[in-house]
């Protein structure tokens, strides 16, 4: 009896801590709705709004990344400028709250004076996929975080637009169908030519769209990509339609600063596109040159090796991240230290709150708490 006793006083100790835990996580209920009441005291209420956010029918996505500008408006002729608010007196008085749905784009925003107006300014993250994002915003403004005076909604869609078959090597990104199943493209990251303005581009946002979609045909049994203002550019044989990311940068303050003795040259793919096939990346560098690959965010020596009949440095790759071309030997290790990995970065981007550990640990001293007994049971 008194073993059984013994376990069954452990369990409800492990049960008791348990409902401690996660009483923790129970959240107050709202009590504050984002549709407080509307403020009618002509004394003191706003009548201010967004105007038309739709964007029109033929419009493309914007860029990934855009930022916008959505323009507070005023109807009272005293506190506006030909319809928008300028009052710094009213706008002291104002806050902005956003409702997303669908996927998630939003990065920050707030309430910025340009030029003169007040506007709701909106920052979305930079991705570097190759599908098209959409979202509805829920924008609402607020008197003193307490009465609605504006709220609209505005359909927010996002994706880089694709390589041109028009482009124009050394101006416009763009492919040339050379025949046989051989396509060559020319990837250069100016703004998007023809008819590719994003749907809110010269309304919303200044950041027009740029060309980073490579979409590989079908019928492609061989394709080459050039990327414009570097010395690399990559090969791949292929089978069926493929689109990748080929968005790239040239500039790595901290590779430069690191190694301030050497002449350096890089590419870096902030998408990382991989593409259905092992293909070969190409640095036409000279023999004595370093060539460094970069791959999980290092330095990684002695994957290019020298190709005397083309006189290029070369790698077999079937993802690219980039490349780094040295006129001096790298001690990687110096680089390398200061890359920070994947873990670090997910714990930057999901602090914790506190209530797992301490469910955590509530379950740790249950547990220890039943051996100890158990072991009490056992020695009696």
């Amino acid at each position: 009896m008194k073993k059984v006793l013994a376990l069954v006083l452990s369990v409800l100790m492990v049960l008791s801590l348990s409902v401690v835990a996660f009483a923790e996580e129970v959240e107050e209920p709202n009590t504050t709705p984002d549709n407080a009441g509307v403020d009618n005291d002509p004394d003191t209420s706003y009548d201010l709004g967004f105007g038309d956010l739709e964007a029109g029918p033929d419009a493309e996505p914007d860029k990934p990344g855009a930022t916008y500008y959505y323009t507070i408006m005023d109807n009272d002729p005293v506190t506006a400028v030909d319809g928008m608010l300028v009052s710094d007196e009213i706008a002291k008085h104002l806050t902005v709250s956003i409702k997303e749905s669908g996927d998630k784009m939003i990065d920050s925003y707030s309430i910025v004076k340009q030029n003169g107006v007040y506007k709701v300014k909106v920052v979305t993250k930079e991705t570097f996929t190759t599908e098209e994002t959409e979202a509805t915003w829920t924008i609402i403004l607020k008197r003193n975080k307490k009465y609605t005076v504006a709220e609209a909604k505005v359909e927010i869609a996002q994706k880089w637009a694709e390589i041109c078959e028009d482009g124009v090597p050394g101006d416009h990104s763009g492919f040339e169908d050379k025949g046989y199943g051989e396509y060559v493209f020319y990837v250069d990251l100016a703004d998007a030519h023809g008819d590719k303005v994003g749907a809110s581009y010269d309304n919303y946002t200044d950041d027009c769209n740029v060309e980073a979609l490579a979409v590989i045909p079908k019928d492609a049994d061989y394709a080459e990509l050039y990327f414009e203002g570097t010395m690399f550019w990559y090969s791949v044989k292929n089978s069926a339609k493929t689109t990748v990311n080929v968005y790239f940068h040239e500039h790595n303050k901290k590779m430069s600063t690191t190694y301030e003795d050497a002449d350096l040259e890089m590419i870096f793919f902030d998408g990382t596109p991989e593409f259905d096939y092992t293909g070969i990346m190409h640095a036409p560098a000279d023999e004595d040159a370093y060539v460094y690959a970069v791959i999980g965010g290092k330095l990684v020596a002695d994957k290019f090796t020298w190709n005397k009949d083309s006189e290029c440095w070369e790698m077999n790759a079937k993802k690219i991240e980039g490349v780094v071309v040295s006129d001096i030997k790298l001690d990687v290790s110096k680089y390398n230290s200061t890359v920070g990995g994947d873990t670090a970065d997910e714990n930057k981007d999901n602090p914790g709150t506190g209530s797992v550990d301490f469910v955590n640990v509530a379950v740790a001293l249950g547990v220890v708490s039943l051996a100890a007994a158990g072991a009490v049971a056992l020695k009696k």
